[in-house]
């Protein structure tokens, strides 16, 4: 019996010193809860074994530590144990030559705050604005050196060819006109006040108020470009909108009162297509229109159940043909169909910005002022206004073309 205990000791010695897996201290385990251990006459071990199987835990649990905390060293001891191998010495020697690379594993709890943990996003968010709807389409010229006006030249012409007798000439000869016509440039300007310490601290922030400038003047220009107030007598220095400049919609002059059964805005578009025609303007294009009117009018169908705005893959939308421009520049309620070949946008002067501490005390205050200005100006010439058809309620237009029946 002692040999054989003296053999289960010894298996128990050689289990203990092997148990570093799952399988072998679960074998251990085994032994210790007295599987067997009656019929083999080891009871009186089990104790023994017992305390070798706690002393094993402790020892795989300091070294389960110590393996964690070799892992993630602080930072101070990382670059310490790093500065100590022979790979970084022998680098040092060689003044780092050779493009040598050394990497550290270490943990942040010798940081204190945030800052240096935080990824910093410098772009100064700002409230939406509306896209540029006229500017980007229109046909753009440029006034040279020593110019400041566009002049063109509108002609008229009457032709009274027709038959006559042999022998004998027309009675009545042709004859014309030609009217020279000019418009003086716009100057759109804008300013924004600067301290010194924002653009030596801050300068991104400085930069983005600047860019920011630049864009609502763009915007102002874009927005004049369709409905701006200028004219002949009172404002020939502000922009001729495009608005002021087009022809209005009449149901009238399409002859289309009261024939169309349940008309929708496709009825209008084509009626005002028609107007266009009838003028001889073949080349409309665009279709500027608020959002709002696009969004209750979008669903409208065709007789055989089509709908009448087609959108492309990019979508964007037409309708018979003409690309639709959504924006809140137009007047809900109101639209505009035009060639935009026919819309001249002359610049003298592209957006320009200048700095200066000649404004007010900005001297002394130690303080710059950013100016912008810019020089630009619309025509439609005469004969090109009935390539612009405005209505000013469509509503009312869809309603006039409706059929009535008694």
């Amino acid at each position: 019996m002692a040999k054989q205990s003296t053999e289960i000791q010894d298996k128990v010695n050689e289990l203990v010193a092997g148990a570093k897996n799952e399988e072998a201290i679960n074998e251990l385990k085994s032994l210790i809860k007295g599987d067997g251990a009656e019929k083999q006459g080891i009871a009186d071990l089990i104790p023994v074994m017992q305390k070798q199987l706690d002393d094993q835990n402790l020892l795989i649990q300091k070294m389960e530590i110590q393996k964690k905390n070799e892992e993630t060293p602080t930072l101070e001891k990382a670059l310490h144990a790093l500065f100590e191998t022979k790979e970084f010495k022998d680098a040092k020697a060689k003044k780092f030559q050779g493009g040598s690379v050394f990497s550290i594993k270490a943990d942040t709890s010798n940081i204190t705050g945030t800052v240096n943990e935080t990824v910093q996003n410098l772009t100064v968010k700002f409230n939406p604005l509306r896209q540029l709807a006229f500017l980007p389409y229109l046909n753009t010229g440029f006034v040279g050196a020593n110019k400041n006006r566009v002049l063109w030249v509108e002609g008229t012409f009457t032709s009274n060819v027709g038959y006559v007798s042999e022998g004998t000439g027309p009675a009545t000869a042709d004859s014309g006109t030609a009217t020279e016509k000019s418009r003086a440039m716009c100057k759109i300007s804008a300013k924004l006040p600067l301290t010194a310490e924002l653009m030596e601290d801050a300068d991104y922030i400085a930069s983005a108020f600047r860019m920011k400038m630049q864009e609502n003047a763009l915007l102002f220009a874009d927005g004049e470009c369709y409905d701006g107030d200028g004219d002949d007598s009172t404002h020939p220095n502000h922009v001729y909108g495009i608005q002021g400049q087009s022809t209005a919609y009449s149901v009238a002059t399409t002859g289309s009162a009261d024939t169309v059964e349940k008309p929708n805005i496709g009825d209008l578009v084509d009626d005002v297509v028609l107007q266009a025609e009838l003028s001889e303007q073949r080349g409309l294009n665009k279709f500027w229109v608020n959002p709002k009117d696009f969004n209750r009018f979008k669903k409208a169908k065709d007789a055989n159940g089509q709908y009448l705005f087609v959108k492309d893959v990019n979508g964007n939308y037409t309708i018979n043909g003409l690309d639709v421009v959504k924006t809140t520049r137009v007047t809900a309620n109101t639209m505009l169909i035009g060639d935009t070949s026919k819309i001249q946008l002359w610049w003298k002067r592209n957006v320009e910005v200048k700095f200066s501490q000649m404004n007010g005390t900005d001297f002394i205050d130690d303080a710059y002022t950013a100016v912008l200005f810019l020089r630009n100006q619309v025509v439609v010439e005469t004969p090109d206004q009935t390539a612009l058809i405005y209505v000013s309620d469509i509503d009312a237009a869809i309603a006039a073309l409706e059929l009535v029946t008694a």
